[in-house]
């Protein structure tokens, strides 16, 4: 169910920004473009954290334990990177409240 929010959210975001943006020079050339552009750019990072740690730490959490290992530094990564996603969502949701009080580019 995760990967088809995200795939909503990346669709939605897509076609809602081009009715907001309309062009590329809106998105390059306007301050709300500018906004959205570091939106855009705080939610990959936070994809990027979600891939690390859905085919990377947690494999690795695993065959710890697995191995009878000690994973201790496998759940600091990972409570790193929980606090890192949480950081970027707060900063996501903050660009989206600037956002909404603005005029769309597509209106400038």
């Amino acid at each position: 169910m995760g990967y088809v929010a995200v795939a909503t959210l990346i669709a939605s975001g897509l076609v809602n920004s081009w009715f907001l943006v309309g062009s590329v020079s809106g998105l390059l050339e306007t301050l709300y473009g500018q906004i959205l552009l570091g939106k855009l750019a705080l939610f990959a990072a936070m994809l990027a954290l979600a891939a690390a740690n859905r085919f990377w730490l947690v494999p690795r959490m695993i065959e710890m334990r697995e191995d009878s290992g000690e994973p201790a530094g496998w759940l600091g990564r990972l409570r790193y990177h929980v606090s890192a996603k949480q950081f970027l969502g707060l900063t996501v949701l903050l660009a989206v409240s600037v956002l909404g009080t603005m005029r769309p580019a597509v209106g400038q």
